[in-house]
């Protein structure tokens, strides 16, 4: 079942992001914040969906309206528990995630990811959804890893 996330979810999202080799153990802080950012928010459209399966959260998408355009969203994460990893569900909540922003006359899903090596698993995953990579930027986010740009016209 994916629904929305409430506070309580807070600890066991944090395992599930840094589970899911994405995120650095040491990021746990800064993911902490953010999440207790979004709760603490007033509604300015940002979204947090969780995949629950059993009642365990396995999967988590963030999801947030561009500002200063024209129904343009950002992906700003997306993962899922490493030990659930290449068994659908990354796809199931990419999915609600398009479908919530269509059902708000969303018009383009924008995603951006690391270059290196290591996220080449997820590049072709958001190729095999039919996103198209549209720029990159070299040395992005440190010297060594830059940043690979995909969107997607909903």
């Amino acid at each position: 079942m994916i629904r929305p996330i409430v506070p309580d979810d807070t600890p066991v999202l944090i395992e599930v992001i840094c589970s899911s080799g994405l995120f650095r153990p040491e990021d746990a802080d800064s993911i902490q914040g953010m999440l207790d950012e979004y709760h603490g928010r007033k509604d300015d459209g940002r979204q947090i969906l969780a995949l629950a399966e059993n009642g365990a959260l396995t999967a988590i998408a963030y999801y947030a309206p561009k500002e200063f355009t024209d129904r343009v969203w950002e992906l700003l994460m997306i993962a899922v528990s490493r030990t659930r990893q290449r068994q659908g569900l990354g796809s199931e909540v990419l999915r609600a995630v398009e479908e919530s922003i269509r059902a708000v006359n969303g018009r383009l899903l924008l995603i951006e990811t690391s270059d290196k090596s290591s996220f080449e698993r997820t590049r072709l995953f958001y190729q095999k959804h039919g996103y198209s990579e549209v720029a990159r930027i070299h040395d992005y986010f440190t010297d060594g890893d830059g940043k690979v740009s995909f969107v997607k016209r909903l």
